[in-house]
């Protein structure tokens, strides 16, 4: 593979990290590798193996051909919408004290009473 190829992969991995609202730290460790390594992925300054490749696009939930496709092309998901859903959710919560969960429960509990 030429340089530009990493740099492409690197640029499509932080692409869907970012639409997933994942921060680095959390796709690193969902794909098992360092977060500085990851850094260098996104960046093209470091090579990642094909293995490497492989866990990022299983951590990201997206076939690994995704992860070779150019920039802003569509990304095909392996997870239902309503699984990429609840995942963007859990990211966003996931640092959240407990007082702010709560009042995201409040107003999912008070849209989902207004439906009905």
């Amino acid at each position: 593979m030429s340089k530009d190829i990493y740099l492409q992969v690197g640029k499509r991995v932080k692409e869907i990290r970012e639409q997933m609202g994942m921060t680095q730290e959390s796709l690193a460790f969902k794909a098992e590798i360092h977060p500085s390594f990851l850094s260098h992925i996104e960046r093209g300054t470091k090579k990642a193996s094909l293995e490497t490749i492989e866990k990022l696009a299983g951590a990201l939930g997206v076939p690994t051909q995704n992860l070779f496709a150019p920039q802003d092309a569509p990304v095909t998901y392996l997870k239902t919408e309503e699984e990429l859903f609840i995942r963007k959710i859990s990211n966003i919560l996931k640092d959240k004290d407990a007082k702010f969960k709560e009042v995201v429960w409040r107003v999912v509990k008070y849209l989902d009473k207004d439906k009905k």
